[in-house]
């Protein structure tokens, strides 16, 4: 898998994005979310609640134009989520503190 999250268990179990949807995974004993992008590697560990998400594009009726334009992996520090966002198309990670 070259782009995605994976998710990795206490027990060493490991699900990555292209073998199960976000909200299947069991969010139970997560130590750490990690997010791929063509080589380079970047990881959350030690938190409480886990978050992703995506950013995608779609020309209406027009289904081979989907495009996903940004991934995102976070987690929640109090009522704040802080997000580890990654740019499709240019390859550049940007952290940003979400209010809630």
């Amino acid at each position: 898998m070259k782009r995605g999250w994976i998710v990795q268990y206490k027990d060493g179990k490991t699900i990555n994005e292209a073998q199960m949807d976000w909200k299947k995974i069991p969010k139970k004993d997560i130590v750490q979310v990690s997010l791929l992008f063509d080589g380079r590697r970047w990881d959350i560990n030690g938190k409480e609640v886990y978050v992703q998400k995506k950013r995608a594009s779609m020309v209406p009726g027009v289904p081979e134009s989907f495009t996903i334009e940004s991934r995102s992996i976070g987690y929640y520090e109090g009522n704040k989520k802080v997000w580890y966002t990654v740019n499709e198309f240019t390859g550049q990670m940007k952290m940003e503190v979400q209010e809630n």
